[in-house]
């Protein structure tokens, strides 16, 4: 079929379903940026199925009424409103029908519901109340350590989206094929009735009209277990407000603290004045050991601890919560939101903590990480941690890096380096088989900061701090392990972007789980790359390959990046039994007393025809840095500032990119990033000075439709660069 994404974003979720859809059907893109533009794409699409995978404005009635239009909701059927899963992590279980009683009188559950689920429904005037074509469940809880609503989102939100979405997309299939009346529910059409139009692949709108019925079992059995909701009793619920999350560390206890603010990560954040001034607070990680007690002279509320950027507050229980990351409120005098920044600098600036390195501030209690990097218990807040394995044959060193949206700052990368420099120094005294890269369980990585250089005083030196940071990281992979004859290996078991996955690239072998979406390319943000990728992609995809993917600044799944060559080998599952195959593959590989001949003798194989001598390295390496230089400090900077800027401060787009909208692609119509000009510093120029005298005509969705090649060349491109992490 021809369908259409209608879309507030082109986010993780709606990637996702447009790789799985894709696979038979045509599946393009419209941001849903006004009415007009939505019911433009209709008529300019013809599709014969409009999907929203992420929206949060209404469906105009010139398109529901015209098309059948499926409205992707992150609740089970029954639920309606745009906070289904702040509410679920809040703790709101279904219980108390009353909105506004509930959190009156605080009569949220500190257990919550045991399911969830994700609605595939048909849009009409009302929203949310649509005939359900398609639902599927998840079980869930609330208080699992680390579950923040983007990490739920990305996770079995996504997994259940996809799943109901096909299993609707079929069924849809199916019924436009049949009377309508035929199917359960649905009254029978009178004999001298005109026929259903069936048409799938007719001239127009496409021929499956909005008047299908759905079976009422749609409604009443999800799609993988056939079972009813098993989550209890749903309800239509309002906006929950950031301020409504908000806490009170002197009678709130950890458990409750960090759901609030894990339930309005990483939007909109915890509005709270725990530190003073009224900030949106991110995090949630609890700290089990005792933090604020009268014993220690700390008081609930009170900053007990400050690690890696990190706050803890003290709660009411003794125990604590860490707060990674805050944002300042926007005022009336504010044109855009705020970065999200760590939690140290951020209350620096704001004079909360005085203007030391956090090791001298004098209320630090202490609690040290393991000196060997090993995962410390009790839990607590902790981004790196290294699981040194040993058995069979030999060790494996497993090094996470959970990063908060997968992010790597100028500070993170150098802690990184540090760990990996301990966990090389380990070799001197015992061979160690391998070192395997295995980043956050949300996200690989993602590359440099932008939230952390949009906040710097000059982010064009901090943008310079950061890439040389991150390629000391990957310059351990590809020289200081190879140098000690270590193989490495990336396993990605989230989502991974620009120079995530070149770091990825750099190892040995990288294995995958089949549901990662990985983003290679740097171009959407105006950056020419680094990470050595200029050696690592061509390395295992190919000149020619490599520039395609790098130009594309298209998603691939997990089995288009193994076919590119990205990806060695694909591994299914998630979670845990994702994490149990990506072991047991990696100790088949090396660490067994009969090791995977194949596999063994494939690591690595794209580097043996490359030179990767120090000398190589360090050439690349500065090929690359003085690209990246001119997209930090020349004219064509331009293009790297301000879609950094427009991305962390969410600026709203004006188009849809003619790479994802190809219904609105003619002939010879290009994105800017996918011009040859769109990397000389000299067109930059000129069009800065052009721009000084000339109107730059409105990039209107109807105005950029019209556009020829060489108008465009005068438009500034305002694209929302969706294909990188939340902020």
């Amino acid at each position: 079929m021809r369908i259409l994404f209608l879309c507030t974003a082109h986010n993780s979720l709606s990637q996702k379903l447009f790789l799985a859809l894709s696979e038979n059907h045509s599946v393009t893109v419209e941001y849903a940026l006004s009415d007009e533009a939505m019911i433009e794409a209709a008529a300019l699409a013809k599709p014969q199925l409009i999907v929203c995978p992420f929206l949060t404005a209404r469906v105009p009635s010139d398109v529901y009424e015209n098309y059948v239009t499926l409205i992707v909701h992150p609740g089970p059927p029954g639920d309606a409103g745009p906070s289904a899963l702040d509410w679920l992590l809040v703790g709101d279980d279904g219980t108390e029908p009353d909105a506004d009683r509930l959190l009156r009188r605080d009569l949220l559950s500190a257990v919550g519901r045991s399911h969830w689920g994700v609605t595939v429904l048909q849009a009409i005037g009302e929203l949310d109340a649509g005939q359900v074509w398609a639902f599927d469940q998840f079980p869930v809880d609330i208080n699992e350590a680390g579950l923040t609503k983007s990490k739920l989102y990305r996770g079995p939100v996504t997994r259940a989206a996809v799943s109901a979405t096909l299993a609707a997309v079929a069924r849809i299939e199916s019924a436009a094929k049949v009377d309508p009346s035929e199917l359960s529910g649905a009254p029978r059409s009178p004999p001298d009735s005109p026929a259903p139009d069936r048409r799938f692949s007719a001239e127009g709108g496409g021929g499956i009209r909005p008047g299908l019925r759905a079976s009422e079992s749609f409604a009443e059995l999800s799609v993988t277990s056939a079972e009813p909701f098993r989550g209890g009793d749903t309800h239509v619920r309002p906006l929950l407000k950031a301020g409504e999350r908000d806490f009170d560390p002197t009678r709130h206890d950890a458990a409750t603290v960090s759901r609030r603010i894990r339930s309005a990560d990483s939007q909109p954040g915890c509005l709270s004045a725990v530190f003073g001034p009224k900030l949106y607070l991110y995090g949630g990680t609890i700290e089990d050991s005792v933090t604020a007690s009268p014993s220690h002279g700390f008081a609930p509320g009170c900053i007990t601890d400050i690690r890696d950027e990190a706050v803890c507050i003290g709660t009411c229980d003794d125990r604590g919560v860490w707060i990674t990351h805050v944002r300042r409120l926007k005022t009336k005098a504010d044109s855009s939101l705020w970065p999200k920044v760590p939690a140290v600098s951020g209350l620096v600036e704001l004079g909360v903590l005085p203007p030391v390195s956090p090791p001298h501030l004098p209320m630090v209690l202490g609690r040290s990480l393991p000196e060997d990097w090993s995962r410390s218990v009790p839990g607590t807040f902790q981004e790196i941690w290294v699981d040194m394995v040993v058995g069979g044959s030999g060790r494996l060193a497993y090094v996470y890096f959970d990063f908060y949206n997968g992010a790597m700052s100028t500070a993170q990368c150098r802690r990184l380096v540090r760990c990996l420099g301990d966990v090389l120094a380990t070799t001197e005294q015992r061979p160690l088989d391998a070192v395997i890269l295995m980043g956050g369980d949300s996200y690989f990585s993602n590359g440099i900061h932008l939230n952390v250089i949009e906040a710097a005083s000059d982010p064009s030196l901090e943008s310079w701090y950061n890439i040389n940071a991150i390629n000391d990281v990957v310059d351990m992979v590809l020289d200081k392990f190879a140098a000690r004859g270590v193989p490495t290996v990336a396993a990605l078991r989230g989502n991974c972007a620009a120079g995530g996955v070149a770091l990825a690239a750099a190892c040995d072998l990288v294995l995958a789980g089949e549901q990662v979406v990985l983003n290679p390319a740097y171009r959407a943000l105006g950056l020419f790359g680094s990470e050595f990728h200029s050696l690592s992609y061509p390395g295992r995809c190919g000149d020619a390959a490599a520039a395609s993917a790098l130009r594309a600044m298209t998603p691939l799944n997990a089995d288009g990046a193994r076919r590119l060559g990205l990806v060695d080998h694909v591994l299914p599952g998630f979670g845990s039994a994702l994490d149990a195959a990506l072991r047991s593959h990696v100790e088949s590989v090396f660490a067994s007393d009969r090791p995977h001949v194949e596999a063994t003798a494939a690591v690595g194989r794209w580097k043996r025809r490359l030179d990767l001598s120090a000398p190589a390295l360090a050439r690349a390496r500065a090929e690359e840095l003085a690209q990246m230089s001119m997209d930090f400090w020349s004219a064509r900077s331009e293009r790297y500032h301000g879609r950094r800027r427009d991305f962390v401060r969410k600026m709203k787009p004006t188009a849809t990119p003619l790479r994802f909208a190809s219904h609105r692609r003619a002939e010879g119509m290009l994105d800017e990033e996918e011009r040859d000009s769109f990397d000389s510093i000299q067109w930059f120029a000129e069009k800065s000075a052009r721009s000084a005298t000339e109107d730059v005509p409105p990039q209107t969705a109807t105005g950029m439709a019209a556009l020829s090649l060489a108008e465009t060349n005068h438009v500034a491109s305002r694209h929302l660069f969706g294909c990188y992490y939340p902020c």
